[in-house]
């Protein structure tokens, strides 16, 4: 499916969120990981919220934006403590977006008007504060119906973007964002969201894929950005 249409190192770097998010690097590996996504010109770094400090000095000086997490990975927290932490995040400043991961339990039992109110409880409070918001619904727990009712929550809750995955889901269908996962999403959205593919994006030409189906980022582990990238000049 891969369109030979010429994507530069620069295009690419546009798409991608860089995700520094294992919960055992030490300061020095967050650091040096943080600094692959700034050094590739990456869209932004995404990382756990203990890493706010060591990524705004990473990104510093650079075009590469400051992405947090939030209740992750599982989403199972209450809504006034996943607000709570969101509110801790955006009071740290220099926040370009939230990436919260939804219940989605709930949206398997079909509780989609709770899902949808705190989507929309999230979504006020970051747009009140200029930052964007994109809720991760982790695709691989879900069936296809369940997928496209994720996608009506996120629209009616008036978040910026829907995500497919946080990478940690450890079920047996782990497909992450596969190209039919995606174009279900992309038909289904109807242009009325964006769409952020993440999980199992780890070469560039299932990069550029997405970016043909219509995707707006991609989230990629802090171990494929630079293979995807290099892959840019061959």
């Amino acid at each position: 499916m891969t369109n030979k249409q010429d994507f530069s190192k620069e295009v690419l770097a546009g798409y991608l969120d860089h995700a520094v998010l294992d919960p055992s690097f030490t300061r020095t590996q967050l650091k040096d990981n943080i600094m692959i996504g700034v050094d590739y010109g990456c869209k932004s770094v995404c990382v756990n919220p203990d890493a706010i400090e060591i990524a705004k000095d990473c990104i510093q000086g650079s075009h590469t934006l400051l992405c947090v997490v939030c209740d992750f990975p599982f989403g199972s927290s209450h809504t006034p403590s996943k607000l709570a932490q969101a509110q801790a995040i955006i009071d740290q400043g220099d926040i370009f977006e939230i990436d919260m991961v939804a219940n989605y339990g709930k949206i398997k039992g079909g509780e989609y008007d709770d899902v949808i109110d705190e989507i929309k409880q999230m979504s006020q409070l970051c747009h009140q504060n200029h930052v964007g918001l994109k809720v991760i619904v982790e695709t691989d727990a879900l069936t296809q119906e369940e997928i496209k009712q994720a996608v009506r929550c996120c629209i009616l809750g008036q978040a910026d973007f829907i995500k497919t995955s946080t990478g940690y889901f450890k079920g047996e269908h782990n497909v992450g964002a596969s190209l039919e996962v995606i174009d279900l999403i992309m038909k289904e959205a109807q242009g009325k969201i964006k769409v952020k593919a993440s999980g199992c994006v780890r070469s560039k030409e299932r990069l550029i894929d997405l970016i043909n189906l219509g995707i707006d980022r991609a989230g990629v582990g802090c171990s494929s950005t630079k293979k995807i990238l290099d892959e840019a000049y061959e």
